[in-house]
């Protein structure tokens, strides 16, 4: 029998905005995922991003801070945003998703 949580959801969708030549981190808290900004596989399960995306992101994994839960987290790290990196990125693992909507706006300069 399959018990589950009416709490815990497989898909989440998080909304984010940055400005053009900023940075931003995607956290995710599932295990052993890929990451995606579909249709492209942006990293795979083992951690390893493609390598035609390697100069603009990199990979880490923290430990969620609590010693029995035994989920790392998975921090998608995005330098220098253009707006053509804006759209939906996901974190990906057997049957749960989590998607970042990321809409990355033009730079406002000050007139001083």
């Amino acid at each position: 029998m399959i018990v589950t949580d009416n709490q815990e959801d497989n898909n989440r969708l998080e909304i984010i905005y940055r400005s053009e030549y900023s940075h931003v981190s995607l956290t995710c808290d599932l295990n052993d995922v890929a990451w995606w900004k579909r249709p492209n596989l942006l990293a795979t399960r083992y951690g390893i991003i493609l390598a035609k995306y390697r100069s603009k992101m990199n990979l880490n994994r923290l430990d969620d801070g609590t010693m029995t839960s035994g989920i790392q987290l998975n921090i998608l790290n995005i330098r220098h945003l253009q707006s053509n990196d804006s759209g939906i990125y996901e974190c990906e693992t057997l049957g749960a998703i989590r998607q970042f909507n990321l809409t990355v706006t033009g730079r406002i300069f000050s007139l001083r």
